[in-house]
């Protein structure tokens, strides 16, 4: 069985999540952000991700694949995304 490791990260304020999840998936694969292989705009609407979170939307869980990761966003009450990626090499 492959090797499972946890990663989370709370985006800055003012940056956009689906940066950080780019940001995310990149560490959680040891690769630098602009030269890693998996392009998010391939398998993800930024646009739709980054409006997600916002105050109507308080207190969502949303979970994807990503370039054999699994990334769980979850925004508490305030708002405030977290992102977990589990890397599944």
């Amino acid at each position: 069985m492959g090797d499972t490791r946890e990663f989370y990260y709370e985006p800055d304020e003012g940056e956009e999540l689906s940066t950080e999840v780019v940001t995310a998936v990149a560490k959680a694969h040891d690769e630098d952000v602009l030269e890693q292989l998996w392009l998010i705009s391939e398998d993800i609407n930024t646009d739709a991700l980054d409006g997600l979170f916002q105050e109507n939307n308080l207190k969502m869980t949303l979970q994807f694949e990503a370039d054999s990761t699994t990334a769980t966003i979850i925004a508490d009450r305030d708002g405030s995304p977290v992102v977990k990626i589990e890397s599944h090499r």
